[in-house]
Parts: structure tokens; sequence; C-alpha cells
């Protein structure tokens, strides 16, 4: 299962290096709004220039591989399903269509959706709490607005799929399975986007609750952030379909802190994949979160952590760290504890990373969910 994919060339990274301002869209938990924020890379500054209201709480959102489309969860939708947003620019995003997931995901929430970057270009629904078991694929019309659930399928009793990762040209599905504590791997179909089951990895650390999962390009390795236990793992892909745990381990606490006081959030790999950007939450809202930083060696075996730096607040349900399509050692973190956007930024000596740019969106704890990079 080794694949190789093209990075940004030096060309396209320069040219987006060189843009000083760049917009983000930013989802909610509970709010029936999208947030349009820009951060000015010269100034370093957030400023939100766009208030979209809308028909769902989106809890996870993610833009089309051309982001003409943005693709949402309902956090409050009494039927689990899915929104899509036409996308003009960052400040214009108009509400095209509603997908109701699974019949058998009924009474569950949608938690999760990502977008095939290659066509027929599917997109893939998870759901949470309870047995939430099954997972769901959507077909897209030609202009990428979602049209219908094209498959649901199942995982196993006791699964809560909480994200998902497509292997480096497409050909397999990675689902981090927190209730099930588990790896699954899924062929998929290049015809239609439908999946088939391969595979299974149980973590051998009992409550280590896999919770994101992301792949190296270069496709030998997959990485996941462990809520239960607050580490970070990465496993070897194989030729046979199978995931391999490897024994170096990351934390994302510190010596003295309990993991059952913390559930860690995301794992994000940075522009170049230079660096894996990490990060935890607290449960307690008095008390604050990590984020983290890990040397990402060519091959794509990590090497080393740089550090492990307290977040500004606890981080609620949020805290999930997006790093910048343009700068390696830039990230946006949400907060929903207070409701922010933040931009970290790494030291030049990589010993840690500290807040160079903050914007407030107070609107009564739905915001901020996570948040995706438009430039």
């Amino acid at each position: 299962m080794l694949y190789h994919r093209g990075l940004l060339t030096a060309a396209s990274f320069m040219a987006l290096a060189e843009a000083a301002k760049h917009q983000l869209i930013i989802g909610t938990f509970s709010t029936n709004f999208l947030y349009t924020a820009e951060y000015d890379d010269v100034a370093q500054t957030l400023e939100l220039i766009k208030t979209t209201p809308t028909n769902a709480a989106s809890s996870w959102i993610s833009l089309s591989h051309d982001k003409k489309n943005l693709y949402g969860t309902d956090w409050n939708a009494l039927t689990p399903s899915f929104v899509s947003y036409s996308v003009k620019d960052a400040s214009t995003i108009d509400y095209e269509a509603r997908v109701e997931g699974s019949s058998d995901c009924t009474g569950k929430k949608s938690i999760f959706i990502d977008a095939s970057p290659t066509a027929p270009y599917a997109v893939y629904g998870n759901y949470f709490y309870g047995n939430a078991k099954c997972g769901t694929v959507m077909s897209v019309h030609d202009n990428g607005t979602l049209h219908s659930v094209l498959q649901g399928y199942e995982y196993d009793d006791g699964s809560a799929v909480h994200g998902v990762s497509f292997s480096s040209d497409s050909q397999y599905l990675y689902s981090a399975d927190d209730g099930g504590n588990s790896l699954w791997v899924h062929q998929i179909n290049q015809a239609d986007g439908s999946l088939e089951y391969i595979s299974r990895m149980t973590w051998p650390i009992d409550g280590a609750g896999p919770r994101h999962v992301v792949t190296h390009p270069a496709g030998g390795y997959v990485y996941t952030v462990l809520e239960g236990s607050s580490q970070v793992a990465m496993c070897m892909t194989s030729e046979l379909n199978n995931l391999y745990p490897m024994q170096q381990i990351f934390p994302l606490i510190k010596d003295g802190d309990q993991a059952s006081d913390f559930w860690a959030d995301e794992v994000a790999l940075s522009a170049t994949n230079k660096y894996l950007w990490a990060s935890n939450r607290a449960y307690d809202p008095s008390r604050k979160g990590y984020i983290s930083a890990m040397e990402v060696g060519e091959d794509g075996a990590l090497v080393k952590q740089y550090f492990l730096t307290e977040t500004t607040n606890s981080g609620g349900y949020a805290n999930a760290v997006t790093p910048s399509p343009f700068d390696d050692t830039l990230v946006a973190i949400t907060d929903n504890s207070t409701g922010f956007i933040e931009m970290w930024k790494m030291n030049d000596d990589k010993t840690g990373a500290n807040v160079v740019a903050h914007l407030d969106i107070n609107d009564a704890g739905g915001c901020c969910a996570n948040a995706v990079w438009y430039s």
C-alpha cells in the first residue's frame, strides 16, 4: 500500500506564501451560522468579514477538491443529515442541498464529513453517540452539490467513527473508530466511490480511542490521535491492506497529568508535510489543553516531538488545529469554551508555539467548531 503523490511545487508554494490575506470558514456546534475570518499574515491580525446564516449547525465542515462546495454535518438535526453549500468565494456561501443519512443511523448525530479529492468525488459521512456503527457514502451532482445516499455501510456494534482519511492515491479509506478502539480499512470503488471492507486493526491499548486519522502522501504511514490515552501514534501500511501500529508514541499530556482529565482532539499535516500538528482538550473548562508539533521524515515516519505547549483555554468541544496551506509553522486553532479562533506560530527554534492573532466569535456557545482554509 505504498503510494506516491506529488507535493506542492516550489513555485506554487512561493505564490501562496506571497499572499498577505487568507480566508477561513468556521463551523459551529449548535448555532446556525458559518463564519468567514480573514488572516493578514503581515499584520498578524484576524478579522471577521462575514457571518452567513444557515439552516444547520455544522460541527464539522469540509471543502470539495476544487473549493467550489462546502459540506457540513448538522449537529441539531432530529434525523442525522448532511448539508451542502456552493462557494463562490469565502464570503459567498449559499445553501444547496440536504441529504438524510442511512436509516440505520436514526437517533444518532452526524459528526464528521469528508470529500474524496479524486473523481467521482464521493462524500463520506460518519455518526457518533450510542451504537453509531453506520457510515454513509453520498454521491454528488456534476457541480459538486450533494445528491443522494449511494451506500449505507456498517462498522461493528459499539463503533463510533469520528474521522476518516484517504490513502494517497484515494484507493482506500481509513476510519478512526473512537467507540470501537479500532482503525478500519475499506477499499474505494473507483467507479462510484462505494466501499468494500478490507480489514480492522483493534488498538493494542484498551480505551485508547483513535479519534482522527491522517495519511502521509508517501503512503507508508498513517497517523492517529488517541482521544482516550491522549497520545499521537503512527501505523505502517502494507501491500496486504492492513495497518500495523508502531511502538513509537508521543504524549499529548505532561508528567503529572491524568489522561482521564483530557480528550485528545486532532492531528494534521503541515503544508509541505514537514510537521505533524496535534491538539488536546481538557474536560474541566478551568484547565487548558495542549498543542504539539512533531518532525516528519521524508518517508513519513515521525522523528521526534518538538514541544507540548498549553493552549489558551480548555478548547471546549474543539481545540481543533488546522495547519495553514502556505506556512508549515502556522496553524489555526478553534475553541468553543468561550468562542474564538486563534493563529499559532511555531518558534524559530521549534521549542514551542505562540498565539500571533486572536478573534472572539461569541454566539452563545455554538462557535467555534473546526475551520477550513479557503485561501
